[in-house]
């Protein structure tokens, strides 16, 4: 079981440097200019165009909260859609899983080996991403008015940890349940953008707010007193239920699979 999470890790190692270190641009970036537009982002801070982006220009910590709490995790999650659905799928229209599942070990483990691999690869992303952004306050620190710490940009910067998380599982469940991996990615694809966008329209309109709780990014807070005090304990836990339940169907679809012959899990292969 190890040495098959090692060799997982081993696959998914460049993905975790070239994604690890584009997402730095987000700190290295938008953290880094921030003393010189300050008084820009501050008045344009009651555009709507910026309101429905779920974006909040008004002081420091809240544009900390955009970019590190929204943007950073949203494209964080894109990974997971792309890491996840090809860990099952893609590998099944390659061949490669095909053959890992002839090896004596049965099923269960080999998901729950690439689930625990695609965990470490987010927390390992995360973690670089919350070095670089505390680096990159304590540089310009100086030269802005914030009660804001270096911790709480590192922590903010970990608070996506559990949104990617339900959307990586959730992308390995779509991978074990429908028919190729292009559905499945399209499925997941579209639970994350109408994630994040349903939640901003939830925000501005009375009428699409009950459907809130349906979207995803409806459990992240990026005000500014989210960044400074860490998000709500109780919206972490659901989003990593979600995350769990996601891998637990995972695990019964793939149980079930007929590898190779790309069929929904109510159809039967036919005889050749």
């Amino acid at each position: 079981m190890v040495r098959l999470i090692w060799q997982e890790l081993k696959f998914r190692r460049n993905a975790i440097i070239g994604w690890g270190l584009g997402l730095c641009f987000f700190p290295l970036v938008y953290i880094s200019i921030y003393p010189s537009i300050a008084e820009e982002m501050a008045g344009l801070a009651d555009l709507e165009l910026y309101k429905a982006l779920g974006m909040n220009l008004g002081t420091f910590g809240d544009w900390v909260g955009s970019i590190l709490i929204v943007f950073m995790p949203l494209i964080a999650a894109i990974y997971g859609v792309i890491n996840g659905t090809e860990t099952l799928a893609g590998e099944e229209e390659d061949g490669r899983l095909e053959m890992l599942v002839t090896l004596p070990r049965p099923r269960w483990q080999i998901i729950k080996a690439k689930a625990i691999a695609l965990t470490v690869s987010f927390i390992l992303i995360f973690l670089v991403v919350a070095v670089v952004s505390w680096l990159v306050f304590l540089a310009i620190e100086s030269q802005i008015e914030t009660d804001l710490e270096g911790i709480n940009l590192f922590m903010a910067v970990l608070s996506g940890l559990p949104l990617a998380f339900a959307v990586g599982m959730i992308s390995m469940f779509l991978a074990a349940f429908c028919s190729t991996r292009r559905v499945a990615a399209m499925i997941a694809a579209a639970i994350l953008i109408s994630s994040y966008f349903g939640t901003n329209l939830a925000n501005a309109s009375p009428v699409l707010e009950p459907f809130a709780p349906l979207f995803l990014f409806n459990y992240l807070d990026a005000s500014s007193q989210a960044v400074a005090e860490g998000q709500q304990v109780g919206d972490m836990v659901v989003l990593i239920t979600i995350g769990l339940v996601a891998f637990i169907l995972a695990l019964v679809f793939f149980q079930r699979r007929d590898l190779t012959v790309g069929i929904w899990p109510w159809q039967r292969a036919k005889p050749a």
